[in-house]
Formats: structure tokens, sequence, C-alpha cells
């Protein structure tokens, strides 16, 4: 059976790609420009840049850059403004037919001179462990094709287990530790069956955000890492739309504007194998429903005046396929139908506002819904309705232009509903957990938790050289009736123009996972687990198009919540992860984007405290990446990327011991093991590549790309498959040489 799964998401992995789109556009051009700061060459981000003759208007993104298509050829004016900035205006530029202007536009820092005190501002330390992928870098990422989230693998404290899992693992942890935000509303899962693909639409990422750790009191309920997405605020093309057609799947984006002050935006996604394919035997059954997902993504803003924007999001996505399992090699546990589905919805309204020229507000009333069902056989099932609504307000006050408070609070609502008969979940590093043998428990709950969380947080500019970040977090939890005080804090120390050298420390609480908390399979009096962050990072702008960055980081973590005998769960776990990072990345405008990065890290844990450390499960010990996209001309594009991981823990089977099946009194091998996690797999490398061609017309475009994953067909290992008696065993591999064609149109 698992060497079928295996086949089927390899299957479902080989795509060629067909796009096609439509614009009401005339023969253009498009502007390609970035906003740095006069003096230092630092970029500014959020710069709101304007043309004049047109009314147009978008915002810098974290590097920087922005972006104006669809123009028609001829003579344009630029206004550029930033809080902290003087104004930019007057920025003269030419846009051809068929090119890509570019240029840098440079602000000066705004000055007050009183009574021969000379007052300039700025802008608040930056955040220790944050990187930041642009829309535009990860649809240029080669390998990630295309998608938001695989792109995310490519940075340096980010890693994966394998090439069929999106679970991203953040310097030691696992993806129970992550936090993820989409424009606000926090989401559990954004993945499509375990990591094909991610449930989010990468056309409309305005950017994503990483924090690793040691991040400041703003984030971090119940997570160690936060990965922040944003779509994007801002339309400057009018209406536009664009559909993609590929053998997995349908995709289209609409989009457009609200009058002068608002824009909007539907894209969406659906598999549609399903249609070409009702059923398929095998030698263990038959798919009865192939494999299908859908998802889309709504949003609409509005400036209802120059202190108030207002906006509004929806999303949602699902999966579901089904099997009918009747083989002779079938465990009587899973004979007969398996259903599956599962689904997520999101939903916010947004309000950010000036209220005065210091204090500002963003105001935010969200819903989220995670559901979840399976039926397995004629005995076990598993129905999870997982609802969460959640008010936050985060106000920020500048006392001086070097003085910043910062504070929020977020009331939740979370009521879920769990019905079935089932198993609990293994425990991460549980070698022994076996579906078949653990007890199944017909359960029926229902929780009403209410959660509170508080922060408050001051950035202060102690000297020019010298910044200092003090926060405090606090959160409660009616379903523990615990209340969490949460200390963190930084210090930036600029060395000299361009480098910083920072100090983050941060005391991180997460509540144990649903399951674990349950009365029929968990312990409802588990308390919260702990970890400590110490990280120390430097930084430095080379040039303008130049960062580079070495981190530091420790962690420390305690009261993990293990499997225990008596107690079924016990927060009796401990463990730490350490490392170092090393990240350079080079933009050249739009031409040339290219990034290499090593880390090395070491994660353990102790389960129970009679026990040794063992490596955590999702430990990789050297992770290097290197990447780059190159366009020679505006219509052409080559890149590519190689990566190497030390191979994943596991755990090897030394041999078997012939015993009774305590459900039949069949005879039945139970294998023996080895100590946890004491083997690895070999090394994991790839090479991917990609190409791509545009031709241009009077009205309209045509493009072609070739994208190949896996160029030297390494085998990877993933697994092993093991004869019933464990004496043989045969190797699974991950993704071979794989081809990702393509063919966009646009008119």
């Amino acid at each position: 059976m698992k060497q079928f799964f295996i086949y089927l998401l390899f299957i479902l992995s080989i795509q060629s790609y067909i796009a096609f789109g439509q614009e009401t556009v005339t023969p253009a051009g498009e502007i390609f420009g970035t906003i740095y700061q006069e003096g230092i060459n630092q970029p500014v981000p959020s710069a709101r840049v304007r043309i004049v003759e047109t009314g147009a208007r978008t915002t810098s993104g974290p590097t920087g850059e922005f972006r104006f298509r669809n123009l028609p050829a001829g003579d344009y004016t630029l206004a550029a403004t930033a809080s902290g900035f003087l104004p930019a205006a007057g920025v003269a530029v030419t846009v051809k037919l068929d090119e890509t202007t570019q240029l840098e536009i440079y602000l000066e820092p705004e000055t007050v001179l009183l009574d021969e005190v000379e007052v300039t501002t700025d802008r608040p330390a930056s955040t220790v462990g944050r990187e930041t992928l642009g829309g535009s870098e990860i649809q240029r990422v080669p390998g990630a094709i295309g998608d938001s989230l695989r792109a995310l693998q490519a940075l340096p404290s980010v890693g994966v287990a394998n090439d069929f899992s999106g679970a991203l693992y953040i310097r030691g942890g696992s993806d129970e530790d992550n936090l993820y935000y989409f424009d606000r509303v926090p989401i559990g899962y954004p993945y499509h069956f375990g990591g094909i693909v991610s449930s989010l639409s990468s056309e409309i990422i305005e950017r994503i955000d990483v924090y690793a750790g040691g991040y400041g009191a703003e984030f971090g309920v119940d997570s160690q890492a936060v990965i922040d997405i944003f779509s994007r605020d801002e339309n400057t093309d009018g209406f536009r739309s664009k559909f993609n057609v590929n053998l997995l799947y349908s995709e289209g984006l609409v989009e457009g504007k609200l009058g002068d002050q608002g824009f909007w935006y539907l894209a969406g996604r659906r598999s549609y194998i399903d249609f070409f394919l009702s059923s398929v035997s095998f030698d263990t059954g038959q798919i009865t429903s192939f494999p299908r997902f859908w998802d889309y993504q709504v949003k609409a803003g509005y400036d209802l005046s120059d202190k108030h924007q207002l906006s509004a999001n929806v999303f949602a996505s699902g999966d579901s396929f089904a099997l009918k399992l009747d083989g002779e090699d079938v465990d009587e546990d899973f004979k007969g139908n398996l259903n599956f589905g599962s689904g997520f919805e999101g939903a916010g309204v947004h309000l950010r506002s000036r209220l005065t020229d210091r204090l500002s507000s963003f105001l935010s009333l969200t819903r989220s819904y995670f559901e979840f069902d399976i039926n397995i056989g004629a005995g076990l099932s598993l129905k999870i309705d997982a609802p969460q609504y959640n008010l936050r307000e985060d106000l920020t006050y500048t006392l001086t232009p070097k003085h910043q408070l910062e504070s929020g609070v977020i009331l939740g609502i979370e009521p879920g509903k769990a019905i079935g008969t089932f198993a609990r979940p293994p425990d991460e590093g549980e070698v022994d957990y076996d579906f078949r043998f653990v007890e199944k428990t017909t359960f029926d709950e229902s929780v009403a938790r209410r959660r509170m969380e508080i922060y408050l947080q001051d950035r202060y500019s102690v000297l020019p050289f010298l910044t200092v970040v003090f926060g405090l977090r606090t959160d409660y939890l009616s379903g523990i009736d615990e209340l969490s005080l949460q200390p963190r804090g930084s210090l930036l120390l600029g060395i000299s123009d361009g480098s910083q050298l920072q100090f983050a420390y941060g005391n991180y609480n997460q509540v144990p996972g649903p399951p674990r908390l349950t009365r029929s399979v968990g312990n409802p009096n588990l308390s919260t687990s702990q970890a400590s962050h110490y990280v120390l990072e430097f930084s430095r702008q080379v040039s303008p198009a130049t960062e580079f960055k070495i981190a530091g980081y420790y962690k420390n973590l305690a009261d993990l919540a293990t499997v225990d005998v008596d107690a079924r769960y016990l927060n009796q776990g401990v463990g730490y992860a350490q490392g170092t990072e090393v990240f350079l990345r080079h933009r050249a405008g739009d031409r040339f984007l290219g990034w290499g990065s090593y880390a090395y890290g070491l994660s353990k844990r102790r389960d129970r405290p009679d026990e040794p450390y063992r490596y955590y499960s999702f430990d990789q010990t050297h992770v290097a990446t290197f990447a780059a996209t190159y366009r020679p001309a505006s219509t052409w594009e080559v890149g590519a990327k190689w990566q190497y991981r030390t191979g994943n823990p596991y755990t090897p089977i030394l041999d078997a011991n012939l015993g009774t099946d305590p459900r039949n009194g069949e005879p039945i091998y139970f294998p023996l093991y080895a100590e946890i996690n004491s083997a690895r797999f070999p090394p994991y490398h790839r090479l991917d590549v990609k190409f791509s061609k545009a031709f241009r017309f009077d009205s309209w475009e045509i493009g072609f790309f070739i994208e190949l994953l896996n160029v030297y067909n390494r085998k990877n290992l993933l697994d092993f498959n093991y004869s019933e008696d464990y004496s043989e065993k045969d190797e699974i591999y991950q993704f071979p040489i794989l081809p990702y064609l393509g063919v966009t149109t646009e008119f």
C-alpha cells in the first residue's frame, strides 16, 4: 500500500503546463523601479508611488521594488512618498513599446531644524530572524514550479522532509511549531494533500515574511515560527484576467479597480483528473474517486479617506478522494471503502486607520474553519469541525521619531467538535506505533474554548547606533485555564553604514495539540510547553543590490507533551535546537536574482526523564542552497537551483519476532527496532533548471517555458518497504527527473 500511495503522489506531480490569459490592453510597456534611501542606498519598503498623468498607484515591496504594467508608450512623471522621508516629485520616465524601463528613485530622510538641534527620523529596527520573498521572486525560484510556499524551501532557515511533503521544518522544529497567516487570517494548514501544491495562488501574493525565531511580542501564539503571507493591496493595470490550464488543474485570476480608490481580485483553481478517470484498479483494490482539490481567494479594498483603508478577504480550499480496498494482502481493519475529505475556509474584514499624526490602528475581525472527515472500512471514522473567530486590534503610537510603542489584543472563540471511532495519532519518534494494534476509541467531544492574547512592545533608538526593543506577551486559553507571560526583546547595534549586529531573546509558549487535550485519547490536564530562543544575527547591506546575513541560534525546550503509559500524555519531554545560518542575496533590478545559503543545525529530544537524548525526526545537519535567475533580455529568462541536505534520521529494524495478532489470533511478525533515529538516509541533493522565452506582438504575447526537476536524476531515498517477516526491504525513491512544460499567452 505504501508503494501505491507514493506512486499516486508521483503521478499527480507530473505536469505539462499550458497557460493562456486575456487582458484589455493596447501595445504597452512597463516600469520597474526601486526606492532607495539617499546617502546609504538602503531600500525603502511601503513607499507609495503614483503616476501623475494617470493617477495609477502602487506600493514598494520589502526590497523597495515597484512595478507599473501595461502602460502605453510615452512620457510619464512619477511621484513617491514614504513615512519619514521627503517626497520625490517630478521623476521623469519614458516608456517604450514592449520594453521594461528600469529606474531608481532616491528619497531623502526628513530633517527638522529647531533651535540648532537636528532631529532625523529613523525607521524602526528590523526584526531579527526574518526573511522575505517578494511575489516576483517567488515565481522566479527554479524548482518551485511557481508555487508560493514551495519557494520558501530555498531559504536557509527552512527545511522539508521530502519531495512529496510541503511541511516546513524551521530551525529544528516541526510543522506543528509554525503559525500561518494569510492577510491576518490564521490558517491551519495551507496545502493540498500534504504539500503537493499550496492552497494559495502565487498570482495574488505580494510577499511572504518568514520569522524563524526570536521575533517580537506581536506574534507567537502557540508557535515558534511564523509564516506571514500578504496578498496584493493595489491594482495599477485596471481590469485584467489570466487563466492557466495543465494536466493537473485549471487556474484563473480576474482583477480590477473599484473607482479611483479601490481594487478587487478573484483567483481560483480546480483539479480535474477525476473528470477523465472514474476508477482504476490495482492489486489490493480500486480508486473509486480520484484525488481532487479546489481553492479560491477573493479580496477587495477601498480607501475611505486619506486616513482610513477598508479591505475584506474570503478564501477556501478542499481535498477529497475515495478508495475501495479488498485485496488478499489488505489488513482487516482497512478492508472496504475509504473516503477522505478535508477543507479550510477563511474570511476577514480589516480597517487600517491613522487616527492622529502619532497614533495608527489596525482592526480585524476574522473567521477560520477547518474540517476533516475520513471513513475507513466498516468501523473506523473521524470527523472534525474546528471553527475559530478572532477580533484583533493593533495600535502603534509614536512618542518621538526615535521612540515607538506598540500594543495589541486578540480575543478568540474556538467552538470545536470531533466525533468517530479512531485511534490517537502517533507521537514524533514513536517508532513502535502501529495503527492496527493501538486501542480504538469511540468519542463525541465538543469544546468551546476562549482565547485572549495581549502584548505591549517598546522600540527605542537610545543612541544613533543603538536600538532596543522590549516586549511582553500574555496568552490565556480557557481549555487549559493557564495564563502565560512571555518576555521578549532585542538589541540592535549599528556598526557602520549598512551593517547591524542584533541579539534577540524570547520566551514562547505552546498549547498541546487538540488530540493531546481530549478526554478520549489525551490528557485534559496538560499545560503549555516552554521554549526559550537566543539569536545573534549580523547583517550587512553590502550594496544597494546585495545583502549578507549570518545568524546563530539556540532554542531550549521544556515541558513537551509526550506519550506516557499511565496518563497517555505528560509534560515530561525536553529538548534543544542549535545552529548557524549564512545567507547572501543579490538583486540587479529585474534582470538578475541570485542567492547562496548554508545552514548547520542540531536538534535533539528526550521524551521521558529516564531516557537518553536522541535526534529529533526533523533534524537536518547540513543544508546548502544555490539559486539564480537571469534575464539577458526582457523576453528571455534562465535559472537554476541546486540543494544539498543531510539525510533524515530514521530508526532501523534489526530483526523480527513471530507472534500472535491480538485481534484474530493469526501469526504475525513484530519488528525489533534499534535506538530511535540512530541511522540516517543517504544525503539528498537535486538540481532544477528553468528556461523561458516570450514573443511579443502588437496586441498579444505568447511565451514558452520548460522546468526540469532533478536534472541529473538523483535517486533520493524516501523510505523502505519491508517484506512480511522484515527480512527483506525495497527502497522507495523520491522524484525522478521530471519535465514541467508550459505555454503562456496574454491578450
